[in-house]
């Protein structure tokens, strides 16, 4: 299992993702329970969607991130 570092960028989308995730679940509970004998299926309908969205594009960012090469110091001429 290789261990990677991530540079502050990426650790912000992380915590980005991670605040995300959380209000996603605030929201899909806020609105299930607003109607509790379909609690399941509006849970399952806005969360699963709103997580897989989120997940994808954090990885993308921090993968996008990743690639990007440190600037380089400019020689003096």
């Amino acid at each position: 299992m290789s261990r990677t570092s991530y540079n502050l960028k990426q650790a912000l989308v992380v915590v980005a993702q991670d605040v995300l995730l959380l209000a996603e679940l605030a929201l899909a509970i806020y609105l299930g329970h607003q109607d509790p004998e379909q609690l399941s299926g509006i849970f399952l309908r806005t969360f699963i969607p709103l997580a897989v969205v989120t997940v994808f594009a954090s990885r993308r960012v921090i993968r996008r991130l990743a690639d990007v090469p440190p600037p380089s110091a400019p020689t003096g001429a």
